[in-house]
């Protein structure tokens, strides 16, 4: 993992802060890495929800990358403009959003949208609907196999939602979506293990519904958990992680994976309330709140802070013993424990170049829904 001095920023001076500072020599790595890790980018199905760049997603098309999935109509209508072919919504659509991809098919007549659905209710309501609008839309069953936050069973009943799709007018049946989001392990042999058990259950699914005469085109799976076990899987298609484009304390104190952090906040002191206190301007609206505390890890310092008051434009820290506290002005460099709600959180992201200096910015296209 890099050090501090790989991300010092060289006319730092002329970022304000806090700033989302993006490095692309870091991201060209991680770009570089996943494809070395699941041998190649025919079978990486990318998810863009992490980054929610079309600058970065060009990136992902340069080395390779002809598939993506995203989470919303927002991010897939941003892929389409930028001329991705071949998009999965993961996500289930219900409500207007039925409309909004309904709208996306009509604007991209030449792209291939596929959602996600486990409901029959829901999956009638969007096959009168494609009807209705004369548009076909590819549907992937969300299968549960273990997270259960959504899904359908494995077996028998991704057989009957199988079915009832593959007879559906306005809808193709597409195959299947797998998120392992649940798997993990104290050890890598843990997590390859449970990774191994979750993508089981997908496997015989497919081979059930295979075997009832359905044809499976595409078995989607896994997130940043899972993706290198399931990426050697005959069965599976495409592999799906996200965060490995600009990487995270988050995950990556927990998977030994080769990626470097690619996406940081410059943040400055604004307050020294006492000896040991410090007071940074990157309170909740500049990294994400969405995990316990320590939301971030701070460039450079051995010992981390203690985090003590979190609000929206400030955070309160206890600077380490045996460390001398910055004083006020001084810029630090962030690391998110979660990057990905916190790319959400801004318009824009600082580039910074090989030379070290910010240089251009980029639009964060598709933050928000």
């Amino acid at each position: 993992m890099s050090s501090l001095a790989d991300y010092l920023i060289a006319n730092i001076d002329e970022v304000p802060s806090p700033a989302l500072v993006i490095y692309p020599r870091f991201i060209e790595h991680n770009i570089r890495t996943v494809g070395e890790i699941v041998g190649g980018y025919e079978g990486l199905r990318p998810h863009i929800k992490t980054h929610k760049m079309s600058q970065i997603a060009r990136m992902e098309m340069a080395a390779g990358v002809t598939k993506f999935k995203c989470a919303t109509p927002r991010e897939a209508g941003m892929l389409a403009s930028i001329g991705a072919k071949d998009i999965v919504i993961a996500y289930h659509i219900v409500g207007p959003q039925v409309h909004r991809v309904i709208e996306l098919r009509h604007t991209h007549p030449d792209v291939t949208f596929k959602v996600i659905a486990d409901d029959p209710g829901a999956i009638a309501l969007l096959s009168e609907a494609c009807q209705a609008a004369e548009v076909t839309v590819g549907i992937l069953i969300d299968l549960n196999t273990g997270l259960n936050r959504t899904g359908a069973q494995p077996g028998d009943p991704a057989l009957r939602l199988a079915r009832l799709i593959h007879d559906a007018p306005g809808l193709t049946f597409e195959g299947l979506h797998v998120y392992d989001g649940h798997v993990a392990g104290d050890t890598d042999e843990l997590r390859q293990a449970a990774a191994q058990t979750s993508i089981d259950l997908a496997t015989e699914t497919r081979s059930l519904i295979e075997q009832a005469a359905i044809p499976v085109n595409e078995v989607v799976a896994s997130g940043s958990r899972g993706f290198d076990v399931t990426a050697r899987q005959g069965s599976v298609d495409n592999v799906s992680p996200g965060t490995w484009t600009l990487w995270d304390t988050g995950y990556g104190d927990v998977l030994d994976f080769p990626f470097e952090w690619a996406a940081i906040v410059v943040s400055r002191v604004i307050s020294r309330p006492d000896k040991d206190l410090v007071t940074l301007d990157a309170g909740n609206k500049a990294v994400a709140p969405d995990t316990v505390a320590p939301h971030f890890r701070i460039l450079g310092l051995d010992d981390q802070p203690e985090f003590l008051i979190r609000n929206e434009e400030h955070q309160l820290l206890r600077w380490p013993k045996g460390h001398k506290p910055p004083r006020v002005g001084d810029a630090l460099y962030l690391v998110p424990a979660h990057v990905c709600t916190t790319v959400n959180l801004w318009d824009e992201a600082f580039v910074i170049d090989d030379n070290g200096n910010w240089s251009e910015t980029w639009p964060i296209d598709a933050r928000g829904h």
